[in-house]
């Protein structure tokens, strides 16, 4: 039977894994440069300073060891830099490995001083040897242990010949000092794989937020795409029945008599029909356009009276209709925003108000408060249930029973401002009490010079 690969034998890696081990090995090349700074700066002080003391030939060999050590771990990290994007897991643990022994022969380097340097002639220059390998040790705990096995291999390669060359000295100084180091080493072992631990899950936890963020964003442009193409191709259909219910209202004039005015009425529930379904179609493709990020404000200064001249034309008919008071009170005031999004806004609260408001009044004003103007519409509809006032923004979301069936095909309105205003930047409050009435407001930006619309 023949062999299988040792890549099949394993379980295959997601690429949050491999996204993971690539950050851990990323980091640790972007500490590395200096980390070998330091590593040479240390150890050219120290080679000169036990030179001058001692007049000892082996401190340089044991310097120049290092300096081919450290020449060749730069070396390795420069040609890992431009590649490391590219490396798939079983090279990640290739590099990994390479890494650490790196790591482990330069340890072993550092650790040489316990040959060298601390030999119990001088405890003063022991010592210092031992303070430094201690300092390059602790200075490399953090940085190595992005890496499983490269701080261990670092910090024992240095400290246990020292620990060793203490035990083997002799004496209540020596012995103290080994189990002292023994201590330390244990402790910055058991530090470094919490640090380790705590570095990889951070990095997959980052990863996989990402992820899901993109892949939430994909959902959403989608979605939005969908319901664009939906709401585009629904528009034609619904245009030529407007046609079709016009047709039919001409002959029911040419057939007249009860039967012509049966076919005029049904054409003319159609037609509101019809009108419903083209205005939930509009608002549709409006709120996929602002999800799609199709659309960017455009601001610029807005006189409020002219903006209420063209609210009050749409909807004046509508309140007319239902025995409704539509009032806006005169304003001078002049706001910076962009018109299209705020008339839209404040036709769906006016319309909203007027649709839901069976007797009374709907009234529509603004104050100033410094630097912002607040647009106020406020109704003596049948009030809104404070649980409902979260959810009141929702798409689809209705929370009445009391209007007419003719009135179909909402429930997008008040989804399409709220998204309107978050674009704007514009703050969006609702206050209502129950049998009382409503009252919807939003702040925009106060203006210097208008701009006629």
């Amino acid at each position: 039977m023949p062999a299988v690969p040792a890549s099949s034998r394993h379980n295959p890696v997601l690429p949050i894994e491999i996204e993971t081990q690539r950050a851990l090995l990323g980091l640790l090349r972007e500490h590395m440069p200096g980390m070998l700074v330091a590593n040479l700066v240390v150890a050219s002080v120290f080679a000169a300073m036990y030179r001058i003391e001692t007049g000892s030939v082996a401190i340089a060999g044991w310097w120049l060891v290092l300096v081919l050590v450290n020449l060749l771990r730069a070396g390795w990290n420069h040609w890992l830099e431009n590649r490391l994007a590219w490396l798939d897991m079983d090279r990640l643990d290739m590099a990994r490995r390479i890494h650490a022994f790196f790591a482990g022969v330069s340890g072993l380097a550092w650790g040489g001083l316990a040959v060298i340097a601390f030999n119990g002639e001088a405890i003063n220059q022991d010592f210092i040897a031992l303070a430094v390998a201690v300092g390059m040790v602790g200075g490399a705990v953090t940085p190595l242990s992005s890496l499983k096995w490269a701080f261990p291999f670092y910090g024992s390669a240095i400290l246990l010949p020292f620990i060793f060359k203490a035990y083997l000295l002799g004496g209540t100084i020596y012995v103290s000092g080994g189990l002292t180091l023994s201590v330390y080493l244990v402790v910055l072992l058991s530090y470094g794989r919490s640090i380790h631990r705590t570095l990889t899950e951070s990095f997959r936890v980052r990863l996989e937020k990402d992820e899901l963020i993109r892949e939430l964003e994909a959902l959403t442009q989608s979605r939005s795409l969908f319901l664009a193409g939906v709401s585009h191709d629904l528009k034609q259909p619904v245009q030529a029945l407007g046609m079709f219910t016009a047709c039919l209202k001409g002959m029911a004039g040419e057939v007249g008599g009860e039967r012509g005015r049966e076919i005029t009425r049904l054409a003319d529930n159609c037609a509101e029909a019809l009108g419903a379904i083209g205005s939930q179609v509009s608002r549709l493709l409006e709120l996929s356009r602002l999800e799609a990020g199709e659309v960017r404000p455009q601001l610029r200064a807005i006189p409020l009276a002219e903006l209420f001249e063209q609210i009050r034309f749409l909807q004046a008919d509508k309140a007319r209709a239902k025995g409704l008071r539509l009032r806006f009170v005169t304003t001078d005031q002049v706001v910076m925003s962009d018109v299209r999004m705020l008339r839209s806004i404040l036709d769906n609260l006016v319309g909203n108000a007027v649709r839901y408001t069976t007797a009374g009044s709907v009234l529509v004003g603004a104050r100033r408060h410094g630097a912002m103007v607040e647009i106020q519409v406020l109704d003596t509809g049948p009030g809104i249930a404070e649980a409902h006032l979260p959810l009141l923004f929702e798409a689809y979301r209705r929370f009445d029973d009391t209007t007419e069936s003719a009135d179909i095909g909402h429930g997008l309105g008040l989804a399409l401002v709220h998204k309107q205003a978050e674009l704007l930047g514009h703050d969006l409050h609702v206050c209502s009490v129950i049998g009382r009435g409503s009252r919807f407001s939003i702040r925009v930006p106060l203006a210097r010079r208008p701009d006629s619309i």
